[in-house]
């Protein structure tokens, strides 16, 4: 995933990466993130960390490798230049109000790509309902059995049991 990016910002990331791995060993483990927050953000509480973490840490195996730093920074940067667009953007008088400063900012079609070959571990094509409950599981979402069956129901409208791009598009989109 990263090394579709510009080569001046792959190379800010690797150099940050390099920053936070203390010890070298290609992965940051919460530790490290939680030191590398605290420098950044003293007043950063345990919980933003262990949710940040979480979110970062796509896989679920309690380390950030490369790949999973450069899709969090991609989506954190994102988010903040939204915030920023929105808060240059003079207020309408439109009867929208504060609402209309809200709208999400959705991703590109090139990060939904990004996210989609992420996430389908075996290359299929497709993310298959473990694959999907393993994202879930990564970024704290908890479920029963028959929760799931019935989300993964909703989002698969075509009924193979899988979750293709146009999908797994649909999905995304419902969250940023």
């Amino acid at each position: 995933m990263c090394t579709t990016l510009h080569p001046n910002e792959l190379k800010r990331l690797q150099d940050a990466f390099k920053r936070l791995d203390r010890n070298g060993d290609g992965t940051i483990t919460a530790r490290e993130f939680q030191i590398a927050c605290r420098q950044f953000n003293p007043s950063i509480s345990e919980m933003e960390i262990r949710k940040l973490v979480g979110q970062m840490d796509i896989d679920g195996n309690g380390l950030i490798d490369f790949d999973e730093f450069c899709l969090g920074m991609a989506t954190h940067s994102r988010a903040k230049q939204a915030e920023n667009k929105a808060q240059a953007q003079p207020q309408r008088s439109s009867g929208n109000g504060p609402a209309a400063a809200k709208k999400k900012p959705g991703l590109s079609e090139k990060q939904m790509k990004d996210a989609f070959q992420f996430f389908d571990k075996d290359r299929s094509g497709d993310i298959s309902p473990s694959e999907m409950r393993q994202v879930m599981t990564t970024l704290g979402i908890a479920c029963s059995d028959i929760e799931f069956k019935a989300m993964i129901s909703s989002i698969d409208d075509n009924g193979d049991g899988q979750i293709n791009f146009e999908e797994f598009s649909t999905l995304l989109n419902s969250f940023f």
